[in-house]
């Protein structure tokens, strides 16, 4: 039993939760200026040397993230048992947590070999890799800020395998 149960399905939690985090910690981050002798660049570095402003790395991850909401929403749709077939039994904690262990490393090993692949083919990387890459000091709500056809590859699809 969770707290939201009643009042909002697993399945809008499960799509939404992640990107109020995201921005939640990434807005935190950015708007840390009292901390801003410790950066690595500083503000005005991050303006010279970036080749995209913020407003843009800003739409592009909004961009993303409603294109992960949207696979999210159809993959719910297209496998969404009748409602009259009664609860879902859980599995136990540690089959849970092997099961995101196994998740973890399955998902990492994709988005190595698939960021590797993009470096190597020099047409992947021209016209659809080198976006992510514009960002030479990163901001932190930036993690997310890639060609739309690189986020389905590398952060959408393999997170809804079964």
């Amino acid at each position: 039993m969770v707290f939201w149960e009643g009042w909002i399905s697993d399945e809008l939690m499960g799509t939404f939760s992640p990107i109020v985090v995201y921005w939640l910690y990434a807005g935190m981050y950015q708007l840390l200026p009292p901390l801003d002798q410790y950066r690595l660049h500083t503000r005005k570095e991050e303006e010279q040397k970036n080749l995209v402003p913020l407003s843009s790395v800003i739409k592009g991850v909004l961009l993303q993230q409603l294109v992960q909401a949207t696979v999210a929403g159809l993959m719910f749709l297209v496998t969404a048992k009748p409602s009259g077939e009664g609860s879902i039994i859980q599995p136990s904690l540690p089959v849970q947590l092997i099961q995101i262990m196994v998740a973890m490393l399955i998902m990492d090993t994709w988005q190595y070999f698939i960021h590797r692949y993009m470096h190597q083919n020099k047409l992947l990387y021209r016209h659809i890799h080198s976006q992510h890459h514009k960002l030479v000091v990163p901001y932190a709500i930036g993690a997310l800020y890639n060609h739309p056809l690189e986020g389905l590859l590398l952060d959408t699809f393999v997170t809804r395998l079964p």
